[in-house]
């Protein structure tokens, strides 16, 4: 018969390898719970990047048709408009004229065809910026001011400190931000007189600023998607600012202006 210390030994032992089985299974099960929480949170994350990625596709979408229905109002009440012009005038210089006549049709059509040519350039600028491509980014900027000021009622001034340039890829997308504001300035600023378009580098950051004196607007409203400048337009930018994984901020108020601010680090895209 075991004495009282043996007895004694083997209810702990048994009592020490019960607590380590159950230790062990209480391990198991809080792994089994942890495996199984850590992949419905990456089964979420992964839902929730594809939904992203969702609406960042037909957020670029609906810019790109945005951009083809402009385009195409441009070719057909434009350029569509003034070349109709002209065929009606060469027309009409093919009847019997007096001289005087037919030399002031023959003016008046070179200045449509004039006008015409002009329409188609800056229609191909829009579309492709090819002092981008061949000069860079501060110049194709005073580029595009220098065409803003010839066609619009609101000055452009455009100051550049941009010592260490981007690759094509970022330098369009700023480009093509910088455009969509101008466009948005010149559309919705109304009583806007000058237009200050910035860009500046120092270091890594870069900074592009667009600041109009226009009519200004409630920021609360269009965040609430109840002004007219949260459409395509905007939205467009905002794709292009993911795209740079910059930020985006804006200041405006009822008769202040609008200015908008965008902020990136270049390092990212070395």
């Amino acid at each position: 018969m075991d004495s009282p210390p043996e007895i004694a030994f083997g209810q702990l032992l048994i009592g020490g390898i019960s607590f380590m089985l159950l230790s062990a299974v209480a391990l198991v099960l809080f792994i089994v719970v942890y495996q199984k929480r850590l992949l419905e949170q990456q089964l979420r994350l992964r839902a929730a990047e594809a939904d992203y990625q969702q609406q960042l596709l037909a957020t670029v979408i609906e810019a790109q048709e945005h951009e083809r229905e402009r385009i195409g109002r441009d070719l057909h009440d434009g350029i569509g408009s003034t070349l109709a012009t002209a065929k009606l005038l060469v027309g009409r210089l093919g009847s019997s004229l007096a001289a005087e006549e037919t030399e002031s049709l023959t003016a008046m059509v070179k200045e449509i065809l004039g006008n015409a040519v002009h329409d188609v350039r800056g229609l191909s600028h829009s579309l492709y910026p090819a002092v981008l491509d061949r000069f860079g980014l501060a110049e194709a900027l005073q580029h595009l001011a220098d065409v803003c000021n010839e066609t619009s009622t609101i000055d452009v001034v455009v100051a550049i400190d941009y010592p260490k340039p981007l690759a094509l890829a970022q330098e369009l997308a700023l480009y093509r931000i910088c455009q969509e504001l101008i466009h948005n300035a010149q559309k919705h600023a109304q009583g806007a007189t000058v237009l200050h378009v910035a860009l500046h580098q120092a270091g890594p950051r870069l900074t592009l600023t667009v600041e109009d004196n226009g009519c200004g607007f409630d920021l609360a409203a269009r965040e609430s998607g109840q002004s007219v400048t949260s459409g395509a337009g905007l939205r467009s930018i905002e794709v292009r600012v993911r795209m740079l994984r910059a930020h985006l901020s804006q200041q405006s108020a009822p008769g202040a202006g609008t200015r908008t601010l965008i902020e990136l680090d270049s390092s990212s895209f070395a």
